[in-house]
């Protein structure tokens, strides 16, 4: 059996007439959409993982851009053993736990002590919902919600001092969701939740898909039927290589040094794997 449930908001960006750029606004407010929308799903996930989401355009209005969606959840109850909740209790979660969290953005906060805490106020939103005693669900994964905020945050940097979104549902409003905000830390998050830290040293050989020529982001290889993106911190051998003293092209292979760290939680869950080039120890050209 398959739960639907509708959602109602509307996204406002408020802005001066005339503005430079306008292309940038529209930019702005697509990741604004796309950010609300992967909130949602990370909150319905909580009352039960096996769900699907979509967003449905609504109505739009010229002056400010302003757009109504609905955001459509469908939750597959199919062999859950669970006493289930009703719609309208998970739809004022929904829409309570976006609010706040959205609310979390508006005021600028990015620690991970007012992540922690914002965890407590949805799981306090459950309870009050009495969702929190349906067998399906599950705490907030703290580091899945920092990622969706810094996903929201990213949305407003190309926005000036005086431009701003807004929020507006049934039952909340939230005003002044502004640039400027400091993004959380994820690693701060992690280390947070880290109660085991495992790092190993190997060598591997990895092919290359996508090299980095501008030095600033992660290299993209194949190993075996697995695709890697992964960071080459061997300073000597990158300033050889941005300097044309090493010439790789997509093809080659490089025989490295690997370091692979893993980080687990109290319940030994995996947090995160992080892989780390820290030394190339040959080029293995595809002739």
């Amino acid at each position: 059996m398959k739960k639907e449930l509708n959602n109602k908001y509307e996204i406002r960006l408020d802005f001066k007439r005339e503005t430079e750029n306008p292309s940038r606004l529209f930019r702005a407010f697509t990741e604004m959409i796309d950010g609300v929308n992967n909130l949602d799903h990370l909150i319905a996930e909580t009352v039960n993982s096996s769900v699907k989401s979509k967003i449905v355009l609504d109505d739009i209005e010229k002056g400010s851009i302003i757009g109504r969606f609905w955001s459509a959840l469908t939750i597959n109850e199919d062999s859950k053993i669970d006493n289930s909740p009703e719609n309208e209790e998970i739809e004022e979660y929904i829409e309570e736990s976006r609010a706040e969290t959205l609310k979390f953005i508006s005021e600028k906060k990015s620690s991970v002590e007012d992540l922690k805490e914002l965890a407590n106020n949805l799981k306090k939103i459950a309870e009050e919902k009495s969702l929190a005693d349906s067998f399906n669900y599950a705490e907030h994964d703290i580091l899945k919600l920092a990622k969706t905020i810094n996903k929201i945050n990213e949305s407003t940097e190309e926005l000036n001092e005086k431009e701003s979104f807004e929020l507006k549902s049934e039952n909340r409003e939230i005003k002044n969701i502004k640039s400027g905000t400091e993004k959380i830390d994820i690693d701060a998050v992690e280390n947070a939740l880290t109660e085991n830290e495992i790092v190993n040293e190997t060598e591997m050989i990895y092919l290359i898909k996508k090299p980095d020529f501008l030095g600033d982001s992660a290299w993209s290889f194949k190993h075996g039927n697995k695709s890697a993106s992964i960071k080459i911190s061997h300073l000597e051998w990158l300033e050889k290589f941005h300097s044309g003293k090493i010439i790789v092209v997509p093809g080659d292979s490089l025989k490295v040094k690997v370091k692979q760290t893993s980080k687990y939680n109290t319940n030994g869950y995996l947090i995160s794997d992080k892989l780390e080039i820290i030394k190339v120890l040959d080029v293995i050209h595809n002739n």
